[in-house]
């Protein structure tokens, strides 16, 4: 008995167990599928990053929790949860540690996602220079449901309709029932008349970030994490799922019991 007990401890002692909190309901295009399952196909290009982080990280077990993300940002305050994916905001870094540079700047190299929205719409109907946006209001845009840059649109003064697909989002654009979509920067193969703005209506940077609890007892670990994170091409990831939207293909729901 005590030498399977010594062996336990050493195999519990040697494993690298990380709790991670997302949200509960889908927000696309990172993460699919709502409730506190994680599907099993198709869980979406951030759930398949980590899948992969998981593989580059010796010994490491990701657990996945799924709750409403307030939830997830109290529990990370508490240290009930390790880590959480999310923009910077300086109010969030009183709860949690991000990559820095050696100077204390946020570093990208080591960011988990940088992604960016363009505009298509008819040549000549809008003008967007990067700081300024020129239309004649009002503008509908459509947009995915769930995407979460919808309220930023609203902020610039879009008319949003929420599509069920990016395949549907655009064809409502090229059917004349909507003047603007958004898409992935550098879209190919647009009809005849229609443009992409080649500079960014939105760009995202999003970090693993762990709570201080976590930190402070595994600060090597967080480390190796980050650099991983820079191995990765994560925009591949979150091409694959755009080019299955965008041709229209329907994604499975399947999901498996929680992981905790």
């Amino acid at each position: 008995m005590l030498i399977l007990l010594t062996a336990f401890s050493l195999t519990a002692y040697g494993k690298n167990n990380l709790t991670y909190c997302y949200e509960n309901q889908p927000v696309l295009p990172h993460f699919y599928g709502s409730g506190a399952n994680v599907p099993a196909e198709n869980p979406g290009p951030a759930i398949e990053i980590l899948q992969h982080l998981e593989r580059l990280t010796p010994d490491l077990t990701i657990h996945y929790v799924r709750f409403p993300w307030k939830r997830c940002l109290n529990d990370l305050s508490l240290g009930k949860v390790d880590a959480v994916i999310g923009r910077y905001h300086p109010l969030r870094e009183q709860i949690a540690k991000y990559p820095k540079t050696k100077d204390g700047n946020l570093d990208n190299v080591r960011s988990f996602s940088i992604s960016s929205s363009c505009l298509v719409y008819k040549r000549n109907d809008i003008v967007w220079d990067g700081t300024n946006l020129v239309f004649e209001k009002p503008v509908s845009m459509s947009v995915p449901n769930g995407y979460g840059v919808i309220s930023d649109m609203r902020l610039k003064g879009f008319d949003i309709y929420q599509a069920p697909s990016i395949a549907k989002a655009h064809e409502l654009l090229f059917k004349g029932r909507v003047n603007v979509s958004l898409s992935n920067c550098q879209m190919d193969s647009l009809p005849e008349g229609f443009v992409e703005n080649e500079i960014p209506i939105n760009e995202s940077i999003g970090y693993l970030i762990f709570s201080h609890q976590f930190y402070a007892r595994r600060p090597e670990l967080a480390h190796s994490l980050w650099d991983n994170l820079s191995k990765i091409n994560s925009l591949e990831y979150y091409d694959k799922y755009f080019d299955k939207a965008l041709s229209g293909q329907t994604f499975k729901t399947s999901t498996k019991p929680e992981n905790k």
